[in-house]
């Protein structure tokens, strides 16, 4: 979910072109956030964070008059952490990054 002047700036985009009369408006933002620490066994510990408050957002861009179209994610990985292992060979990693989601809307 974006942050609450993400939000804010991104429902006011959304006026803005429903005032100009666009008939498509794309947002995006990220939904998740992947992180999580190296173990001292080597392996991975990844934890998902999510948004349950997402659909909220949506849905108050369709208040403003807009209907959603299509949705699309994609995961942009900003780095990562690795460890050796203890038994066996090879390396945990641990990725950390944002699902970051693309959401078209046509107007109503």
């Amino acid at each position: 979910m974006p942050t609450p002047a993400e939000a804010t700036r991104l429902l006011q985009l959304a006026r803005d072109s429903r005032t100009r009369g666009d008939l498509l408006l794309h947002l995006q933002f990220d939904v998740a956030q992947l992180s999580g620490e190296a173990s001292s066994w080597g392996s991975a510990e990844n934890r998902m964070q999510r948004d349950d408050f997402v659909g909220y957002f949506l849905s108050q861009v369709e208040n403003l008059g807009w209907r959603l179209e299509h949705t699309g994610y994609a995961f942009v990985e900003s780095g990562a952490t690795t460890s050796a292992r203890f038994f066996g060979t090879g390396e945990g990693v641990v990725n950390h990054g944002g699902i970051e989601a693309f959401f078209t809307f046509r107007a109503v």
